[in-house]
């Protein structure tokens, strides 16, 4: 229930003092002056509030496992490291063995792809393939026959001039010239067709090499992808655990038993951190107008009246809200001396101090 009012305190201490002096024959002195302290008032909103935490940690699970055991209960106080519940993860482990071990696979072909590139690369710009060689060679044989066979038709055609050689025989010896050039035109030809063979390979091992290069990227992404669902600060191998250093368990949301399965993200619980609470006050729309940021707040909580908290007024809400058929604003209240005492959820009632006008003389 919504308890909502102001109260005026004030607190009004009027000294007087009146000093009697007595002795023989004399009359005690009038009094001549008299003062009183100027009454001062302090004033204070009451409210309604409710320790809630500003950090709270869903526990949630998205990949394939079994909820083996739950080590907590609603409530429970738990530290950092403390277990909160076991998974049975096996085939989901088995699961990111088999893909780091497909990568592997790929990332092998793939050197051995890119190292079969750079030696057919480095031979065809260095000539020191097999092939090119080869007819390399063929090619350099074939122009050596061919020069030796010009000169030696230059004297051919001096024996002509000179009427020691016969036509015929010049013909025909020129016909063995072209056919010595026609060598060196196909070994040429032959030469550069295997270097165009060569680069064809090229091209195809490039295309392979690409190929190859996107299945890599796409399993490292992949695999990627399934070893950051276990990647987390409260998951340690089969182990859900706190990663808070003071916290409570609340909302627990799973049983022993349960499967999880790998295309949803089921939240096993929530963990509330206990060191960084604040308190939710509602304040009426009425009284609103006197709270200030940075006001000082006295808190007393329900579970123990006599206990006493300090804090400040650290946020005013923008907007007001009607709750149980009354406009309040919600206010936040920070607590400077918090203690192992106060829990989230407890209820407090909250006085926030304010300033008021001094009383007329």
């Amino acid at each position: 229930m919504l308890r909502m009012k102001k109260r005026l305190v004030i607190g009004l201490i009027i000294g007087l003092m009146i000093l009697t002096v007595t002795g023989c024959g004399k009359e005690p002195p009038k009094v001549t002056d008299q003062s009183a302290a100027k009454p001062e008032a302090q004033q204070f909103i009451e409210a309604f509030g409710v320790v809630k935490s500003t950090e709270v940690k869903n526990i949630t699970i998205d990949y394939p496992s079994e909820v083996a055991k739950i080590n907590v209960v609603e409530g429970q106080r738990v530290k950092k490291g403390d277990v909160l519940v076991t998974l049975d993860s096996r085939s989901y482990s088995e699961l990111i063995n088999n893909k780091e071990l497909e990568l592997k696979t790929l990332q092998v072909e793939l050197s051995s792809l890119k190292r079969d590139y750079e030696k057919k690369s480095t031979s065809l710009v260095n000539n020191t393939d097999p092939e090119i060689l080869r007819y390399l060679n063929d090619k350099q044989h074939a122009e050596d026959l061919y020069q030796q066979a010009l000169e030696d038709l230059a004297a051919q055609q001096a024996l002509y001039e000179s009427g020691a050689l016969s036509l015929n025989e010049l013909n025909e010896f020129k016909s063995t010239v072209d056919a010595k050039k026609k060598a060196v035109e196909d070994a040429h030809f032959l030469a550069d067709n295997t270097r165009k063979g060569i680069q064809e390979k090229l091209d195809q091992l490039q295309t392979s090499i690409d190929e190859k290069s996107l299945q890599v990227t796409s399993k490292q992404l992949d695999l990627q992808a399934d070893q950051d669902k276990m990647n987390k600060s409260y998951i340690k191998g089969n182990d859900v655990i706190v990663d808070v250093p003071n916290g409570v368990v609340t909302d627990i949301n799973c049983s022993q038993g349960d499967i999880i399965m790998d295309d949803e993200g089921k939240k096993l619980l929530s963990v509330l951190n206990r060191d960084s609470v604040v308190i939710e006050a509602d304040v009426a729309e009425e009284f609103i107008k006197d709270v200030r940021l940075g006001a000082e707040v006295i808190i007393n909580p329900q579970a123990d009246k006599a206990k006493v908290y300090n804090g400040k007024v650290i946020s005013i809400a923008e907007k007001a809200v009607l709750k149980n058929n009354e406009t309040i604003v919600p206010v936040r209240i920070s607590i400077e001396n918090l203690d192992s005492f106060l829990l989230p959820e407890f209820n407090v009632d909250v006085q926030i101090k304010f300033e008021s006008k001094k009383q007329s003389q």
